[in-house]
């Protein structure tokens, strides 16, 4: 895997602190590999494993995540499984549309 040491420059500022990051860019421009990155240094850094889920919603390895909310009751049940602060890598999230359309109001609304 390519170091992108360019692209790890400008995310560390905001790795670690509580605010949501999006990685954006045309189709195979290397979004996945830089949430493997991130995971990586993370790691590198003494984030326990266990503290990092990394979901890749183009994979059929959880096809049990249909909805907004059988992801919503995945990941609370992973977080509440660990008693930690969790980092949630998010990956191909437009694979499954059901997912942050607009039923995501409904369940994460605070």
């Amino acid at each position: 895997m390519i170091k992108r040491e360019l692209y790890m420059k400008r995310i560390r500022p905001f790795m670690g602190k509580d605010i949501v990051k999006v990685l954006t860019g045309i189709r195979r421009c290397g979004k996945s590999v830089m949430l493997e990155l991130i995971k990586e240094e993370l790691l590198e850094q003494g984030i326990e494993k266990s503290c990092i889920l990394s979901i890749n919603f183009e994979t059929r390895a959880l096809d049990y995540v249909k909805d907004v909310e059988s992801a919503y009751r995945f990941i609370q049940s992973y977080a509440k499984k660990i008693k930690q602060k969790l980092i949630l890598l998010l990956d191909d999230c437009k694979c499954r549309e059901s997912i942050f359309s607009l039923q995501y109001h409904q369940v994460f609304k605070e």
